[in-house]
């Protein structure tokens, strides 16, 4: 079964989300027979810069698409093999795997000279074309100075910075931006009433939270939800997959903290843990939030921040008007404080809690100095930079006192070769109720052990921070404390190289797919 995002991947560019500003542009160029021999498409991913392309190609070939019109049929032979990805003259590349100069000579540079077998073009699709050699570039600028008439290069990248000026000036340029909280609830909405589904509104708040923008991701989780195969599904339901906290707890936690009403706030964070929520989402949600009310309080355009439903946005900027600027800073700087201390915390809520009462207490924190306004005879008066520094300097002595005393290092007993004769059966035990964490252990390699725990390499980041999420951290360490009887905290660095076949398998597993 195809997965969501490949299943209602857009056919025609009146089906593309989030990217009017793009698709007007590109469809008159079709319409009017002109298109660019060049094109670069940026922006994050998962945002429609492939899908665009492969569309750009698919009009251009049209076999029935007539004089001033832009759309591609979808029925001609040249339509259904772009369709299925089986046209030979639509060449796909990933430039990450494809990075040397012989890569695009061969696949690109003299595949280029030759004229199309079947279709009027032959389109170019390189994919992170930022990826690519100092020397496969300069290669590539020639063919793009002077390309032939029957080829359309399309380059996509989500980092343009790293792209040569020259490079960048041959190309007709697009930025593509993260879709916006409406423009998404619109598109999961109607790919769950085309599968049938009824979704609670909280369920797709949840997903676009999670999504950062990103379609892709959000299509992704909502294929994941609705493989509960239910009728209706809540948000009680969407808790057994989506790994994320309630954005309205999240408020309502910093609300308390901000306006005294820590007993609030506490009870807060009791409640999402006990209905399974993660705490290391609910500090990623606070720190969105957080920068949120930063931008809003300093004139930011409220209307940019696509992340949030319009209920929400408004308690954020209610929120900015509560705060003052001294007080937010010091929040934002705890909160990312205390997001480090979580993974080392033998006590999961402790961080938060604290964070909370710390919050509340700003003024206190700040002013538990006593501060003389001069000092004996003959000396100059304290300034206020003076006074501020101080002030300053205990704040940070607080904070390196609670550091130590969270990140405390544990006594481990049990050696490296320890670990390695019971860690087949750790897995082993992992995969009976994750098998997915089973597969990224049997990708992982163990380092060392040290006074901070066991040191963990995996191939990629994902790898890390799934690891790193606290209900599948903490299952690792229960399964290595009931063989090894005693307590060793796991934590993770990335492998500097990484087999892509790996990469192909877990990408699979997770519901998604690696170009190349």
């Amino acid at each position: 079964m195809a997965t969501i995002y490949r299943k209602y991947r857009p056919q025609t560019f009146s089906d593309v989300s989030g990217q009017e500003h793009i698709t007007k542009t590109i469809t008159n160029e079709i319409a009017q027979n002109k298109v660019a021999h060049a094109y670069l498409f940026s922006g994050p991913r998962g945002i429609g810069k492939t899908t665009t392309a492969r569309l750009l190609a698919k009009a251009i070939n049209c076999q029935n698409r007539k004089e001033g019109e832009f759309e591609p049929c979808n029925e001609c032979s040249s339509c259904n093999e772009i369709n299925s990805l089986s046209s030979i003259d639509i060449i796909e590349i990933d430039a990450a795997s494809h990075t040397g100069v012989d890569n695009v000579r061969e696949n690109i540079i003299d595949n280029a000279q030759f004229k199309p077998t079947k279709s009027k073009y032959k389109v170019f699709i390189i994919d992170e074309v930022h990826m690519l050699s100092t020397s496969a570039f300069n290669a590539l600028l020639k063919t793009l100075e002077e390309p032939p008439n029957h080829a359309i290069f399309i380059l996509a990248t989500t980092e343009l910075h790293k792209l040569l000026p020259t490079i960048i000036s041959r190309c007709q340029r697009f930025t593509f931006g993260k879709i916006r909280f409406g423009t998404m609830e619109d598109r999961l909405e109607k790919i769950a009433e085309k599968e049938g589904v009824k979704i609670e509104k909280e369920v797709y708040q949840k997903i676009i939270n999670k999504s950062d923008g990103c379609l892709r991701d959000a299509e992704s989780l909502l294929g994941q939800i609705l493989s509960l195969n239910l009728d209706k599904i809540s948000g009680a339901d969407a808790q057994l997959i989506l790994p994320s906290s309630n954005v309205d707890y999240v408020i309502g936690y910093l609300e308390s903290s901000l306006l005294g009403e820590v007993k609030d706030a506490l009870e807060i964070i009791e409640k999402s843990t006990n209905e399974g929520g993660s705490l290391e989402q609910f500090l990623y949600d606070l720190l969105e939030i957080l920068r949120s009310v930063l931008l809003i309080k300093n004139d930011f355009n409220q209307k940019m921040l696509t992340d949030y439903s319009e209920d929400t946005l408004k308690k954020i900027k209610n929120l900015s008007e509560k705060i003052e600027t001294n007080k937010l800073i010091f929040s934002i700087e705890k909160t990312l404080t205390k997001k480090q201390q979580l993974k080392l915390s033998p006590l999961p809520q402790l961080p938060l809690e604290l964070l909370a009462v710390e919050i509340n207490n700003y003024d206190q924190i700040i002013n538990t100095t006593p501060v003389n306004n001069t000092k004996s005879t003959g000396t100059k008066e304290k300034t206020e930079e003076q006074i501020e520094e101080k002030k300053t300097n205990k704040v940070t002595s607080g904070i390196k006192t609670v550091v130590s005393k969270i990140t405390n290092k544990y006594k481990i007993e049990s050696t490296l070769e320890d670990v390695k004769k019971i860690w087949p059966e750790v897995k082993k035990d992992i995969s009976v109720e994750f098998h997915s964490i089973g597969l990224v252990l049997n990708m992982c390699e163990l380092l060392e052990i040290s006074s901070r725990g066991l040191k963990i390499a995996v191939p990629y980041t994902l790898h890390k921070e799934k690891l790193e999420e606290l209900k599948i951290k903490q299952t690792i360490e229960d399964a290595l404390q009931q063989k090894l009887n005693e307590k060793i905290p796991i934590y993770c660095q990335i492998k500097e190289e990484a087999k892509t076949e790996d990469l192909d398998n877990l990408a699979a597993d997770f519901g998604g797919e690696v170009m190349i």
